[in-house]
Parts: structure tokens; sequence; C-alpha cells
């Protein structure tokens, strides 16, 4: 009888041992952009959902405006965001290092803005912009046993598609053209994964 209560004790342990190995597959994070307030003066938060080497999650962000460096005619135009909502997919390369390391990813954000006049009083309100978009980038977990997390984008090209493209003013003789933008520095954000 003992050595049948030591045989079964040795295997739940075993049990135990194992199950403190395994990685967890499935997952939550939360994430703020902690970039946006500072290039774009917007607020941008992220809430994904980890599965395997894949994260797909959805994006919501409201203020702020096209930067200097990603508006060419910055002296002229003022480009502001009202609000942008996406979905956005990350696959990571490494099978090692589940959910973290490099990745590669795509996005797809609809948005509202609004093209104001610097020279006149003239304003376009409530454009529908759509911005898909490829990255590659690197996720960073800092600590092991602390679930924070740093989401760094290396390389973001992305592409303005809407009614964005046609703003004309009558006091202004070039019309206002949008970006499309290669950015080194594409949505870096800090967070937190359940």
């Amino acid at each position: 009888m003992r050595s049948v209560f030591l045989f079964f004790s040795l295997v739940l342990l075993s049990m135990n041992l194992e199950a403190q190995n395994v990685v967890k597959k499935t997952f939550w994070q939360a994430k703020v952009d902690f970039l946006e307030p500072i290039v774009n003066k917007s607020a941008v938060a992220r809430i994904d959902y980890g599965f395997d080497r894949h994260i797909v999650g959805l994006v919501g962000g409201f203020g702020g405006h096209i930067s200097e460096f990603d508006n060419k005619q910055y002296d002229t135009y003022q480009d502001k965001i009202n609000y942008r909502l996406g979905i956005e997919y990350q696959y990571f390369l490494s099978k090692n290092k589940l959910n973290r390391g490099f990745y590669l990813g795509a996005d797809f954000e609809y948005g509202s803005h609004t093209v104001e006049s610097k020279i006149s009083s003239e304003s376009v309100n409530d454009l529908s912009v759509v911005t898909p978009g490829l990255w590659f980038g690197y996720l960073w977990k800092p600590f092991k046993r602390v679930n924070l997390l740093v989401d760094l984008t290396i390389i973001h090209p992305r592409y303005t598609l809407g009614s964005l493209n046609k703003v004309e003013f009558q006091t202004v003789a070039q019309p206002y053209e949008p970006q499309n933008l290669f950015n080194f520095l594409g949505p870096w954000s800090i967070g937190w994964r359940f």
C-alpha cells in the first residue's frame, strides 16, 4: 500500500512540474501606443487575442493630427484625426519564442479626418479615410515572470485611400495631397498580457 501511494505521489508531482513548464498558448493583451501622444498628439489603444504564433486585434484612437514629419504641406494644411478604428494581425517568425520576438503584420484602419487651411478659414470635415498597411516589428517581454510587454514596429509602410485625396480649397492654389507613408517608427506600444 505504501509503494502504491508513493508511486501515485511521484506521478502527480511530475505532472505538476510538467504543467508549470507548459507555455500558455492562448492569451489576451491590452496595449497603448506611447509614441502617438508625442508625435501626433492622439491616443491609441489596442486589444489583442493571441493563439499559437498569431495575434489578431482591434485598434481604436481619437484626436490628434498628422505630424509635420508625415505631412509635406504642414505649412499650408492641418490634417486632424477625428477618430480611427481598425483591425490588425501579427505572425511571429520564431517557433522557439512563442508570441515574442520578430513578427510580420498587417493592419487595416478606417478613420475620419478634418483638413483645415492655415492660410484661410476654410476646412473640410468628416473625410473618410481607409489606410491598409504592412509592418515588421519586435515584441519584447522584458521580465520572465511579469506579463509586461513592449511592441516596437520597425518598418510600417501604409497607403491612404478615400475622400482625403480630393481636398481642394478656393483660396489655396495647391490642393491637399496626403502622403503615403513608409515609416521606420510605426506604432510603438506598451501593454499587459492576461
